[in-house]
Formats: C-alpha cells, structure tokens, sequence
C-alpha cells in the first residue's frame, strides 16, 4: 500500500497520508477478514486517487486563471505605455 500511495504523489500531502497509514495500520491489525481487507485497500485508492485528480485539476485551473490574469496586466500596461507615448507627442 505504501508504494501505492508514492506512486500518486501522496508526497504533495504528507500529513494526510501519514494519517492514512497510521489508521490503516490500525485497522490492518484488527481486521480478520482478507476480502474486508482489500475492499478497505481498494476504496481508500480510489478515494484519494481521486482527491489526487481533483488537487491536479484544481492546479491546472489555476495556472489558466494566473496566466490570463498576468497576459491581462500586460495589456494594461502595453495600453498604458502607448496612452503615455501620445500625450508626449
């Protein structure tokens, strides 16, 4: 499970995974049952995969909205530079 975990980049969440593998250790220990056990294993991937996907999603998002904002500035300052140049003619 460990190597799972490292594979999709739990190391962006270092405390949430550390969490995660204490309580599952826990559980590990008390849990019987093998089928239990990899159902447990299986969802816990799918959840996290999928809070994985949506951090990546929420950083692409954001990378679009800092990229406009910044190509928006340089508008700004382009329309600037050029108001400035007429008034000095």
């Amino acid at each position: 499970m460990h190597a799972m975990l490292d594979e999709n980049r739990w190391r962006r969440m270092p405390a949430l995974r550390q969490q995660l593998m204490v309580l599952f250790e826990q559980y590990r220990q008390m849990e019987t049952n093998d089928a239990a056990l990899a159902d447990v294993k299986q969802t816990l991937r799918d959840g996290f995969a999928l809070l994985i996907a949506r951090r990546e999603q929420r950083v692409d998002e954001l990378s679009k909205k800092m990229e406009q904002h910044r190509d928006n500035k340089e508008g700004v300052l382009a329309y600037s530079m050029m108001a400035l140049l007429t008034e000095q003619a």
